[in-house]
Parts: structure tokens; sequence; C-alpha cells
């Protein structure tokens, strides 16, 4: 039996449909779609059309969760409509339909597999921006794991492959599809094989038409139109790095706004971050 789970796809069809025709290869009984399927890149509308007659199972991410309240106007986000840092996110919402936000907010947060002890979320079980990585620390693991019990954890979020062990609970990050964050720009994601009543991970690596993603930013409008972030997911998915959060936080411990004369200077102040790598 093999579960094939990949997320993060952020908009980005080429990298999807080079998943999809990995899987074929892969030939896995359940495919599980782990969130982020939106936002960040230009194909969004695409993307959710791709998927959604699909037998695969899925969770809500917190970019699919950001735009559908963004689209409903939702007063957790009234300082963000107006600022134009964030105007490729209004970009996105603006070119979805009802029935894509519909599917959307009906997604649930996990997908849990109780006959292999599996949890499958977009962050953690108790939040979806919470991620696996080295950052989480073991109380946080250890809270999360007796609130969530479970043998096997896996998540995404980070855009980063990860494994973990702790106190007997494996858990994993698959990457991300359409904008991994560890240098290595293939769409990335995790293959479970269950052998011998235990689940052995296998990530996956798979190339994918790279320059057709950042000529649909283009052609598509949303460099244009989206302002400073969505220059910041063109260059975070051109690299395979993080960009976004580094910068922000760069602003305010400089104390400077989030604009392009901001941007400018904090590239020149981490040159190595827009090298790509490979």
């Amino acid at each position: 039996m093999r579960i094939a789970v990949f997320s993060d796809i952020h908009g980005n069809l080429a990298a999807l449909e080079a998943v999809l025709a990995d899987l074929e290869d892969i030939r896995p009984d359940i495919v599980v779609v782990n969130g982020d399927l939106i936002n960040r890149g230009p194909q969004n509308q695409e993307v959710i059309e791709r998927l959604w007659e699909m037998p695969y199972r899925f969770t809500l991410g917190n970019h699919d969760d950001l735009v559908v309240k963004w689209r409903s106007q939702h007063e957790s986000l009234k300082s963000l409509f107006d600022d134009p840092f964030f105007g490729a996110t209004g970009w996105s919402a603006a070119r979805l339909d009802k029935p894509h936000l519909d599917w959307l907010a009906a997604l649930p947060h996990e997908v849990h597999l109780e006959a292999l002890a599996l949890r499958i979320t977009h962050g953690s079980p108790r939040h979806y921006r919470e991620g696996y990585d080295e950052r989480l620390s073991e109380e946080a693991l250890e809270q999360i794991i007796g609130a969530y019990p479970a043998r096997y954890l896996v998540g995404s979020h980070t855009h980063r492959p990860y494994t973990r062990q702790h106190n007997g609970t494996m858990v994993w990050n698959t990457g991300a599809v359409g904008a991994p964050f560890n240098g290595d720009v293939r769409a990335q994601y995790l293959v479970l094989e269950v052998s011998d009543e235990t689940l052995v991970p296998h990530f996956r690596q798979v190339e994918y038409d790279l320059e057709a993603t950042l000529k649909a930013f283009r052609d598509s409008g949303m460099l244009e139109e989206g302002g400073l972030s969505a220059e910041i997911f063109y260059y975070e998915t051109q690299n395979a790095r993080s960009m976004l959060v580094p910068f922000w936080l760069w602003t305010q411990a400089q104390k400077r706004p989030l604009d392009k004369a901001s941007w400018e200077a904090f590239r020149k102040a981490d040159p190595e971050r827009f090298v790509r790598s490979g």
C-alpha cells in the first residue's frame, strides 16, 4: 500500500502537472493534497479545477483559508485590504469564482487514517501554521502528540522536507510542490509505503518547467498588478528559497516599511538568498 501526500502547490500549474505525471508511475492507493493549493502563484483557478474532481483527499491550508476570508472581507483581515503590500493576495482572490471559494471553504483540517495511526494536516493538528521542522520545540511536539495521539504525523507548510522521531512517533514534512524553500527548485512531495506494518518514507523530487511558471507570473498580469508581494513570490519560486518572511522580519528589525526601497536594501544585504542553486 502506498500513500502520496503533496502540498503547497501555490498556484503553480506546471509543478502540479509534473507531480501528477509522477504519480502515474508511483500508483499510490491514497493521495492526500495537504493544503495551500493557491496564492503566491499565478494559476490558482487552473490548479483548483485540475484537482477538485480527482479522487483525492484534501486538507485546508492557511493560504486557502486566507483567500476565502479575503473574498468575504473577513473582519480579521480588515487592516490588510488597503495595504498595497498584500496586492498579490487581493489579485489572487479576485480571480476565483464562488464555486472555487465554496469548495476551498469546505475542506477539512485533517485527514486521519486511523487504521495506520496516521494524521495528515497542513501544519499540525492544532494549527495550520504550526509546521514540523527544527524550530518546533520538543515541548510543543509533546503537547501535539498528547492531544492528538498518532504513530505518524505528516505536515507541510514550511516548504522543506523534514524527518523527526519523538518518543515512538515519526514526524515528516512533505516539502512543497510549487515553491520549495530548500534551494531545490524541483517539485517535492512524500510517498509513504506500508512495509511490515510500518510506514516507510520516500521523498520525491520531480523536474518541471520552471520557466513556464515564471512566464505565467508575467503573462497573467500578477507580477505587474500584484505589487511587491507578487515580485517576492516570483523570486521565491525562481530560487526555491524563503524570502517573504525573512524580508518582513528584517524590516521589523531595521524599523523600515514594507516597500520597494526596503526590498532593494534587503536584496543587497542578503545577496546569497537570490542565487539559484543548481
